[in-house]
């Protein structure tokens, strides 16, 4: 078992705690790290919950800043219905924050949460959003991007009945002997906290085993093909990237077969203010695959390097 640096609470033991939007939903988030500082908010990716974040990644981050693991509107502990947009996701971002009394915040958004994190930045206060760092992700529908999810393995695995080990190393790390390895490691550090460690019942990914028929799955499907359908342009983050004014940090694996690598390069070429990473013999999962050398680096970005 990975053991934690630092005194303050664990992704293992931390406790989930909960504000209450205008609707009556309630949105579960967690606290760690230190009790000042600009927070690092984390918005997750397709079918994944605050309690699949990688216990190394958020306490190598945490070690230096504040950091709040956040399950949006229907997600793993929240309440309500899973949201069928990125603009309801993102609106539900903002309203969390404000609920927080947060007025500027950093944010990491892998994969689904990387498409909502510029909604956020754009649609939110202005200087809500201080620095972004988006992952394994893409914007919404652009002309010039490649369609993402239409490998026939991500299909597969990617909405199936159960998320298992299996699967997920098919769709965050490459089919390689390092990084199948590391893919096994960080499976078994997200399994961790458990009713023992922390007193809280873990959730499962979102529809696991179909005991909703299916349906947050699907509301996340449909807010990902209305994010890539031409239609919705107008609403997505794609025409306003080069608005975004703030330091951005953009990084993928070599080869993601979720999100085709080239979108992080044509998402860096659309942003004033964009750095990218690309990492070697690595995937969607580069967050997980090499959890310490990129908090390194993302507190690196956050410090201003």
């Amino acid at each position: 078992m990975y053991r934690p640096i630092s005194p303050l609470p664990q992704l293992q033991t931390a406790k989930t705690q909960f504000v209450t939007t205008k609707d009556g939903i309630k949105l579960a988030y967690r606290l760690l790290g230190p009790s000042s500082g600009v927070s690092l908010l984390f918005l997750h990716h397709f079918r994944g919950t605050i309690d699949h974040w990688d216990p190394l990644l958020i306490h190598s981050i945490a070690s230096h800043r504040p950091v709040i693991p956040f399950d949006n509107v229907g997600i793993g502990h929240s309440t309500g219905t899973v949201d069928d947009s990125v603009s309801k996701m993102a609106a539900h971002a903002i309203e969390f924050l404000s609920l927080l009394k947060i007025t500027q915040v950093d944010i990491i958004g892998f994969s689904l949460g990387g498409v909502v994190a510029p909604l956020v930045a754009l649609n939110g206060p202005p200087d809500l959003a201080r620095k972004l760092i988006l992952t394994g992700t893409t914007s919404t529908y652009g002309p010039d991007l490649i369609q993402s999810m239409t490998d026939e393995g991500v299909l597969k695995y990617a909405a199936a009945q159960d998320l298992t080990l299996e699967s997920i190393q098919y769709l965050f790390f490459k089919l390689t002997k390092t990084s199948e390895a590391a893919g096994r490691a960080w499976w078994g550090r997200i399994h961790e906290r458990t009713r023992e460690t922390s007193g809280e019942e873990r959730v499962s990914y979102v529809s696991d085993g179909f005991t909703d028929g299916g349906a947050g799955m699907m509301d996340l499907i449909t807010a990902m093909q209305a994010a890539g359908d031409p239609a919705n342009a107008a609403e997505g983050s794609y025409d306003g990237l080069g608005d975004i004014k703030i330091p951005v940090l953009v990084a993928n694996g070599y080869e993601d077969v979720i999100v085709p690598t080239i979108n992080s390069f044509y998402t860096l070429q659309k942003i004033p203010g964009a750095y990218l990473l690309v990492y070697p013999d690595a995937g969607h999962g580069i967050l997980f695959q090499y959890a310490e050398q990129f908090a390194k680096q993302v507190n690196g970005f956050l410090d201003g390097w």
